[in-house]
């Protein structure tokens, strides 16, 4: 694979903000192993939040259930970004129960790694006068390339899926993702929906797994791993018109995600410290409820673009092209 594609694809998907927040979040090794686990939980939650709803969207441009045997593959684009409110978070020490460290000055606000690259708000360790630097990463969106496959089954079902096998990207990690779905038409069931050859009814359920891997440097002698991990959930009604070439769709779900962030490796013991620190960052954020979304999709013979916007705690927009069979 073209090495400047890969690290293209890489930097969509996100490795690349991470990386830069990467050293940030070493640094948090300077509070103690409590106190970093606090503070690095609050700097990346806004990705972790992020990379759970962007898993979830994608997966449907129409309503619509294939015939036995029809089928599509689609490239989507998801795009989310980070509200105002995730763009920094109170490090008092009360707040967020720190025993180690405390902020430099009257200001408690950090930035996360959403916060511009020109906020920072100093810590320091009374006991050691060791300070560090939260500064924000700049990464207040994310931006994540899906390629989905379905195809018809018999009593109006098609079954779907997501799939991308480990890819290694040298100095920007490794990482895989599958995933699955089945959706079922509701047309038959409704007399008066299907009475109406445009109008289209379904429920979808889809399940969506991501991992990768990046490198992390306390110094050159000790390296580590960053793991990250998210689990995505969606269930949705899907309502749709589907006109000669224009379709409209909706769909309103519950959505579940959980992520997590594992700092993995041996770091040398802080100063009052008994132990070395040993897999010294383990995070994990978990975010649920109601959305709908809203989006058109063009079909020209078998070719279609489309594009939807997803509102929740995080909006999504999602737009791509595709091929699509009966």
């Amino acid at each position: 694979m073209n090495n400047k594609f890969v690290i293209l694809f890489a930097l969509l998907l996100g490795l690349g903000s991470t990386m830069h927040a990467q050293k940030e979040i070493i640094d948090f090794l300077n509070a103690g192993k409590a106190d970093a686990n606090k503070l690095a939980n609050e700097y990346l939650r806004p990705y972790g939040e992020m990379l759970g709803v962007n898993l979830n969207s994608g997966w449907y441009t129409t309503a619509k259930v294939h015939s036995v045997a029809g089928f599509d593959f689609t490239l989507s684009t998801s795009y989310t970004k980070v509200p105002s409110g995730g763009k920094s978070f109170d490090a008092d020490p009360d707040v967020l129960g720190l025993k180690t460290v405390v902020p430099v000055g009257d200001n408690t606000f950090a930035p996360t790694m959403a916060g511009k690259e020109s906020e920072s708000l100093t810590m320091l360790n009374p006991e050691t006068n060791l300070t560090f630097d939260v500064q924000g990463a700049g990464a207040d969106y994310l931006i994540t390339p899906m390629l989905t496959g379905a195809v018809g089954l018999p009593y109006d079902t098609e079954i779907m899926g997501r799939f991308m096998p480990q890819v290694d990207f040298g100095d920007y990690g490794k990482m895989y993702l599958w995933g699955v779905g089945v959706k079922h038409s509701l047309k038959d069931y409704i007399p008066f929906v299907k009475r109406l050859p445009f109008l289209q009814l379904s429920v979808l359920g889809a399940y969506t797994t991501f991992n990768s891997s990046v490198g992390v440097e306390l110094n050159k002698d000790e390296t580590g791993t960053l793991d990250m991990g998210a689990n995505a959930y969606t269930g949705r009604l899907l309502l749709g018109a589907n006109l000669p070439v224009v379709a409209f769709y909706t769909g309103v779900g519950y959505g579940s995600t959980k992520s997590n962030f594992d700092v993995k490796g041996a770091f040398p013991s802080m100063p009052g410290e008994d132990d070395d620190k040993v897999n010294p960052i383990a995070l994990a954020y978990t975010t649920n409820g109601f959305d709908f979304n809203v989006g058109m999709r063009v079909r020209l013979a078998i070719f279609a673009i489309h594009a939807d916007y997803s509102v929740g705690d995080y909006s999504v927009i999602t737009a791509g092209v595709g091929i699509n069979f009966r």
